[in-house]
């Protein structure tokens, strides 16, 4: 009996005519309609919920939100507005290790599912001190010294005189360019010599291209040789960004500690945004030095580690090392030790041996 139900299943199913036209993936008003019901149901349950409100433990600064908004985005925070039973629920609770800032923005993510970014601090640019010869002479400018002083208002690169400048191989005794060396009518090239230069640049594309290499970066990596780059509505590239960078990493703890997914990934996508449109100018090192230090301090003081947002930041030091490796700021993040240095050189070490 149960195969010649499954044959008269299958005849009838042969039999059936099939339409060629092409489906329509658009869908129907019906399933629109339906679509539109759910969500104006769940807005009613959020904006219906009871208020709850939340302490920040810096300075203990409180903000009211309806708990159907953050029982939708955390279950942790649900299981904490929902103790002490059904009839007698609590009304208040303080997130420790959180910022009243932070706080602010996890409401408004917790409403819309994005929180608005921070900007930076503007920073008044230092003016050159230029020495003028004239100050000491007189009126018609007799007497004057004549000093010039170099003045760069951008951060192109200055180019020193010609004799102190590398020495470039000229066209006939190039191995790449015009009148390479080879016998007539043969067309393979020359091998390549690993010169100490070819090395280091080598090196530099390596190491610059490891934080393009992130899941996280929605933009195009910046060119290598390239000193400067796109500044939106012409904003000036000295502001101080610390404040950007360890807001989205302190939105990124808070939601590590409460378990928010959405908000693990938006968080991280934001500070990869940044730090891929960032100017890493000797003067803002210590930027980027700053969110390094927060993100290993803070870890030490969470339940949970934080291996993305680790990762991120050293990622970028790597990749921006050639233009600051040098400076006193680093050289001093070097010297405190620690789980970062372990984890620079480890991902220096694996980029280029």
């Amino acid at each position: 009996m149960r195969t010649s139900g499954r044959t008269d299943l299958a005849s009838k199913s042969a039999s059936t005519p099939r339409s060629n036209s092409s489906v329509d993936a658009s869908p129907s008003p019906a399933r629109l309609a339906q679509s539109d019901h759910f969500w104006r149901r769940a807005q009613w349950v959020v904006y219906n919920s009871r208020l709850f409100t939340f302490h920040a433990s810096e300075n203990g600064a409180a903000t009211t939100v309806h708990s159907g908004a953050v029982a939708a985005v955390s279950a942790p925070l649900k299981l904490l507005m929902e103790e002490g039973g059904p009839d007698n629920h609590r009304t208040s609770a303080t997130l420790h290790g959180v910022r009243e800032e932070d706080l602010l923005r996890f409401c408004d993510f917790c409403y819309t599912s994005t929180y608005t970014d921070p900007y930076p601090i503007a920073v008044k640019p230092s003016l050159p001190a230029i020495e003028s010869g004239a100050r000491n002479g007189d009126a018609n400018g007799e007497g004057a010294s004549t000093s010039t002083a170099l003045v760069t208002t951008d951060d192109a690169s200055v180019q020193p005189p010609a004799a102190k400048r590398p020495r470039t191989e000229s066209p006939a005794q190039s191995l790449t360019g015009f009148g390479r060396p080879g016998i007539l009518g043969t067309s393979s090239p020359a091998p390549e010599v690993n010169t100490p230069l070819n090395m280091n640049l080598s090196n530099k594309h390596k190491l610059q291209s490891v934080f393009a290499n992130t899941p996280y970066t929605t933009i195009p990596a910046r060119v290598f040789g390239t000193n400067t780059r796109t500044k939106s509505n012409g904003v000036s590239s000295n502001e101080n960004h610390t404040n950007v960078f360890i807001a989205h990493a302190a939105m990124h703890a808070l939601a590590i500690n409460y378990d928010i997914a959405k908000l693990k990934t938006l968080s991280l996508q934001k500070l990869c945004d940044k730090l891929m449109r960032f100017d890493c100018k000797p003067e803002r090192v210590g930027d980027v030095l700053a969110l390094v230090r927060w993100v290993y301090t803070t870890e030490l003081g969470m339940a949970r580690d934080m291996p993305e947002l680790k990762d991120i930041a050293v990622r970028y030091v790597v990749s921006e090392v050639s233009g600051f490796g040098n400076s006193q700021e680093f050289g001093e993040l070097l010297k405190e030790g620690g789980n970062f240095v372990k984890d620079f050189w480890a991902m220096v070490y694996s980029n280029l041996l």
